[in-house]
């Protein structure tokens, strides 16, 4: 599929709710409210393209037809209580290179993301621009995250292995 088409099309989004924060501050909630995401049980989000901290394979182009075939997940949880996702089995686990939040709760600090920012960030690496932006909107911070992260995220979307993904981290962090 061609860059440009792929920019327009708005894949599915799931996460797992674990009701371990404020949910008036959960961004997955929020984007649930403007039917932008779906709330699921873990056996769903294992099978679609799981964003996890504990992968061992960075988020790339490649990851395109998988999220558009299955979606895109996040596990909407406490950065406090993240070990506690560690075992999960998931199909596709994927960890996102390092990026800069710009959420209130972690702003500056590096790979700190909220569920949006995250799930964002795996859209715009794999060319769905148009999605990411749209999940941000939602947010009066979120634009400010693509701002922060523009030379980052446009270096990333470009890497075609895992190794210019590495590259491409280290020119940055």
């Amino acid at each position: 599929m061609q860059d440009a088409a792929r920019a327009s099309q708005k894949p599915r989004i799931f996460f797992v709710y674990l009701g371990e924060d404020d949910p008036a501050k959960s961004t997955m909630l929020k984007l649930r409210r403007f039917n932008l995401a779906e709330k699921a049980g873990v056996k769903k989000v294992a099978q679609t393209l799981s964003l996890t901290p504990f992968a061992d394979i960075y988020v790339s182009q490649a990851d395109a037809g998988i999220i558009l075939e299955r979606g895109l997940s996040v596990i909407d949880g406490s950065w406090a209580k993240i070990d506690g996702i560690r075992g999960l089995n998931l199909r596709f686990p994927r960890k996102l290179p390092v990026l800069v939040p710009a959420n209130p709760v972690n702003f500056g600090k590096p790979g700190k993301l909220s569920s949006v920012e995250a799930v964002a960030a795996a859209l715009h690496i794999c060319g769905f621009a148009e999605a990411a932006t749209l999940l941000l909107s939602k947010f009066n911070w979120g634009l400010q995250f693509l701002k922060v992260n523009r030379e980052p995220l446009a270096e990333y979307s470009s890497c075609r292995s895992q190794e210019d993904i590495i590259r491409a981290q280290s020119l940055f962090f």
